[in-house]
């Protein structure tokens, strides 16, 4: 009985024990399937990344020309367009009114012809007394010169015979004449080395004037010198005159032959002194009036010289080609301001002349975008309103930010080629591409995860429980990511907890 007793219970306590391991595996499975429930999982896939900047602005003509006249203050005459027509560089677009131009270039050409033939003649006298007064100069036949000269000459003949007359007379009396002559004779003697010395000093004064500035003397300067010169020279020669005058009397005094003898020494000497003087002066008039002939030559050049009334004339034929305004380029003419009778000014246009075949779109680029932003960037221009796309490039990109609502930005233009769909003023989408990658292993980005050092990290699927797994991202477009370590293509993890209804629908599938 007790053995039957033992068996009964050995048998009920491994029922138990089955019942307890099946209630367990039950447990483990359903926790399992309770986990795998709660995640949506999906697996590394190779995919394009595309990441890019967009911009908006409006469209506008890259080269848009406002036609203003070279010529102002004259009345507008016809128009050769209008509005909407097209245009190649050259054409004319407006015609002005040019007979006031023409009135002014007939008054000129007659004033011209008048003066021709008076300016000649005066040209002609002038340069023949010029080239022949210094024609005479270099030949050494000026007759003032010559005069002058040959005067010196014959006062130099009588000075030297006075001076031997005196001379022998001198040596005939011995030496015996006065003290008081003796006297007389030194006092003129050192007033004639003074006037010697005065006369160079003159010469030499002259010589810088004639002959323009020093390194040490401006105009005025030698002006200056000059005049003190001439002072000195004749305080100078009145000093002389006072000591011939004084030994003329001592002369008379002594009433003798030696003071005869001595008097015509002076008076020889003086006309000498005269004559060289008067030979200087002789050679400074004929420079002087060298210079007065070569100014008047140059004046009557000038007065010939037609140069300045040339370009007179030309710039009026200008103005009357002028009158014909044209085009500096191709395009459409967008604007004609002015009416037919109202006058031209120096700023105001006639015709604006615009070319669509380029256009550009001016946009904003937040300092947080600029990085990798360069001038020769291509773009895609997207016209939404006409549902087209075109090619175009960043062509300017400013230097200095512009702050807007706590914002800096640069100012930059992106220029394109169009077609007939687009028009200035429409609204655009730029789009400058950052990254185009191809075939490259990516996740959903909702899957990605941030610990609390910055460090992404999914949950990858790895037996029973799920494994975190740190990662590298790469480009992103938004919605996918790019792995470039940690994950391998095709491998499995998990992401976003599931609905209620989706976790249900799942453990049903499965069961």
């Amino acid at each position: 009985m007790a053995a039957v007793k033992k068996k009964k219970s050995k048998k009920k306590l491994i029922i138990i024990c089955v019942i307890v391991l099946l209630v367990l595996i039950m447990f483990f499975s359903c926790a399992r399937k309770a986990a795998d429930a709660a995640f949506l999982s999906d697996s590394v896939t190779a995919r394009d990344i595309m990441t890019y900047h967009s911009f908006t602005g409006t469209v506008t003509p890259v080269t848009e020309e406002n036609v203003v006249p070279v010529v102002s203050g004259i009345k507008v005459e016809s128009f050769a367009v209008k509005e909407g027509d097209e245009v190649k560089a050259g054409d004319v677009l407006v015609y002005l009114d040019k007979r006031s131009v023409e009135e002014q270039i007939d008054e000129l050409e007659t004033s011209m012809s008048l003066n021709a033939a008076n300016s000649d003649l005066s040209v002609k006298q002038a340069r023949n007394n010029y080239y022949n007064y210094r024609n005479d100069l270099n030949k050494g036949v000026n007759s003032q010169i010559l005069t002058a000269s040959q005067n010196a000459a014959n006062a130099k003949i009588q000075y030297d015979a006075a001076l031997r007359n005196y001379l022998s007379a001198v040596s005939m009396n011995e030496g015996g004449y006065s003290s008081t002559i003796a006297n007389a004779k030194l006092q003129t003697d050192n007033a004639y080395q003074s006037v010697l010395q005065a006369k160079s000093a003159l010469e030499l004064a002259d010589h810088n004037k004639r002959n323009g500035e020093t390194p040490a003397m401006d105009r005025e300067a030698l002006n200056a010198s000059y005049e003190q010169a001439e002072h000195a020279l004749d305080q100078a020669w009145l000093a002389y005159e006072n000591a011939v005058a004084n030994s003329k009397a001592a002369a008379i005094n002594e009433k003798n032959n030696l003071q005869t003898s001595y008097e015509s020494f002076l008076t020889a000497q003086l006309s000498y002194l005269a004559a060289t003087l008067a030979y200087d002066a002789a050679v400074r008039g004929a420079s002087e009036q060298l210079a007065t002939y070569k100014n008047q030559y140059d004046q009557a050049l000038l007065g010939a010289d037609t140069s300045l009334n040339d370009l007179k004339l030309a710039d009026l034929y200008e103005k009357l080609e002028d009158c014909s305004v044209k085009s500096p380029i191709d395009g459409i003419v967008t604007d004609l301001p002015m009416a037919k009778g109202d006058v031209t000014t120096a700023t105001g246009a006639v015709a604006v002349v615009t070319d669509f075949s380029e256009m550009k779109v001016d946009i904003k680029i937040n300092e947080y975008d600029i990085l990798g932003v360069e001038e020769g960037r291509d773009v895609k221009i997207l016209l939404n309103a006409v549902d087209r796309e075109y090619e175009g490039v960043i062509s300017k990109i400013s230097r200095t930010a512009k702050a807007e609502k706590g914002v800096s930005y640069f100012e930059s233009e992106v220029d394109f080629p169009a077609d007939e769909y687009v028009r200035s003023g429409m609204s655009v989408e730029i789009r400058l591409t950052m990254s185009d990658l191809k075939d490259v292993p990516t996740i959903l980005s909702e899957a990605i995860e941030i610990d609390e050092e910055g460090r992404a990290y999914v949950y990858k699927r790895a037996g029973k429980v799920p494994e975190k797994v740190y990662v590298e991202c790469g480009a992103t477009d938004g919605k996918y990511t790019e792995i470039t370590s940690g994950l391998s293509m095709n491998d499995e993890y998990l992401y976003a907890p599931m609905t209620q209804e989706e976790m249900m629908r799942k453990m049903m599938e499965e069961d």
